[in-house]
């Protein structure tokens, strides 16, 4: 019977690849050696490759990459995805090459495969990028931290997979999701918004972070705006300090209202004090990928719940 560290692991895990942060946790990760990747360079020669002839052989080395290219209509093409990939519902029929890191991926599994094409994420798959390409196989390094940098992908999937149209679709509908919901916070004050990452210890998302973008087009100020580490390391008492309006927790965490409520001088926080705590689907929230609408959408709703977002979706 598993126990219950483990389990808790595995939601570590679970998380932690949504948003590709192992570089922060070393002792969950083998990160070493990982050099560093032109990634503009990299995804241009890929895009280049596919550019009269389309991938068919896909290895997904991450959750919101595999959700990218179902969301384009190229789920025929993935060969492979890791044992984190579980959206949308089908992906968990297709064979995995592990995990999300380099203690549970190996360069051996993944060409066992026959990719044409693997997509990878930056820092975290850095390390595969040059063996890859040296047996003919073409990577994709996805490097999204903003809403924007998400859209430029799907484009660039539907490009490589020949799905153009679809990609294009799947793009429209999150922008004009986009602009209803900055139509409906536009000239509403912007409260204030501590997004908890991690809690041991603190972690929180910064200004360069995909979270504090989605923050800001949800209608909410980010606490730690101002820290320019993606995903930084915070004291207590700093949260504490800087009173934010609305705790953000991921759902997959065994935290409750009452857990936070009994955290020493959390009293003081003006979320605490106004039952402003709110539990999020980490799955959504959290992956840089096709759900960034629907990401953005819950937010506004847990943010500003004095709004009706009714209508948009």
């Amino acid at each position: 019977m598993r126990t219950e560290e483990i389990c808790r692991m595995e939601h570590i895990y679970k998380l932690l690849a949504g948003i590709c942060i192992f570089i922060c946790f070393p002792v969950l990760t083998l990160t070493a050696a990982a050099t560093s990747v032109d990634v503009k360079s990299v995804n241009s020669a890929t895009l280049r490759s596919f550019a009269t002839k389309p991938a068919e052989r896909i290895v997904s080395l991450s959750p919101a990459a595999t959700e990218t290219l179902c969301a384009v209509g190229a789920f025929g093409q993935i060969a492979a995805r890791t044992d984190f990939c579980d959206y949308p519902e089908e992906v968990k029929t297709l064979p995995t090459v592990g995990g999300f890191d380099g203690k549970t991926l190996s360069i051996e599994k993944i060409i066992s495969f026959k990719p044409d094409l693997v997509y990878a994420t930056y820092g975290m798959h850095d390390y595969l990028v040059d063996t890859l390409r040296s047996y003919g196989i073409q990577v994709y390094i996805s490097d999204a931290s903003l809403v924007k940098d998400v859209l430029g992908e799907i484009r660039d999937m539907g490009k490589i997979t020949g799905h153009e149209a679809e990609a294009e679709n799947v793009r429209g509908h999150i922008t004009s999701v986009l602009d209803a919901v900055s139509a409906k916070v536009q000239g509403k004050k912007a409260p204030a918004v501590y997004w908890e990452v991690w809690n041991a210890p603190y972690m929180s998302a910064g200004k360069t972070s995909f979270m504090n973008d989605l923050v800001a087009l949800a209608g909410g100020s980010n606490i730690f705006n101002d820290l320019s580490q993606a995903y930084p390391l915070v004291s207590e008492e700093t949260i504490i300090a800087r009173k934010p309006d609305v705790i953000l927790i991921p759902d997959m965490e065994k935290e409750t209202v009452l857990s936070v409520k009994k955290r020493p001088g959390w009293i003081a926080v003006p979320a605490v004090r106004n039952g402003r705590i709110i539990f999020i689907n980490a799955d959504v929230t959290v992956r840089p990928g096709p759900r960034i609408a629907d990401a953005v959408l819950l937010l506004a709703k847990a943010v500003h719940p004095e709004l009706s977002f009714d209508g948009i979706q």
